[in-house]
């Protein structure tokens, strides 16, 4: 129907803007455990940067990181580390918390989700977080919180060391 409708008018269906721009993607495996990530984060460390590097932008240009925030002891304590490391000073949340984990469809929900809070430049406090853990420094959000940027990270750490890290630009720039 769509179709014939083009072909009758001679004309294009309107399109909406894009809402955000995949601008940097990193991918790394560190096959260190079946489910535990590398003790260093090497292979999140590595997405992370070959993001930025894909984007051509600095770390200190990310307004937020939406983790993979298993709840984990180990998971969060490498996780948290690494991005203690390359983002001291930028907010992180999971999402987890929110939606429970969702295995296969975690890293899909995630970008969605960091793309929305982008797109509206809030982002959420972590639920669940309540207790900060002096082993890891760098600590998640507590709060809701607005947040001034064009450009935000949705990583994910999947079995056996996969380690994926998406850098989304706003749409409307």
């Amino acid at each position: 129907m769509l179709l014939e409708s083009v072909r009758k008018n001679n004309s294009r269906p309107k399109t909406s803007p894009a809402r955000a721009y995949l601008a940097g993607y990193g991918s790394a495996c560190d096959a260190w455990h079946l489910t535990a990530p590398h003790p260093e984060g090497r292979g999140l460390r590595q997405a992370l940067q070959i993001a930025l590097d894909d984007a051509g932008v600095e770390a200190s240009a990310i307004a937020f990181i939406n983790a993979h925030g298993t709840g984990t002891p180990t998971n969060d304590l490498i996780e948290g580390r690494v991005l203690g490391e390359l983002f001291p000073r930028t907010p992180f949340f999971s999402t987890k918390g929110h939606t429970g984990h969702t295995l296969g469809a975690a890293g899909a929900l995630e970008a969605a989700f960091t793309v929305a809070m982008l797109e509206n430049q809030q982002i959420p406090a972590s639920a669940g977080f309540h207790e900060p853990d002096p082993e890891i420094g760098h600590q998640p959000t507590t709060i809701s919180q607005n947040i001034n940027g064009t450009l935000a990270i949705s990583q994910s750490l999947a079995f056996v060391g996969n380690n994926t890290a998406l850098l989304f630009r706003r749409g409307d720039l």
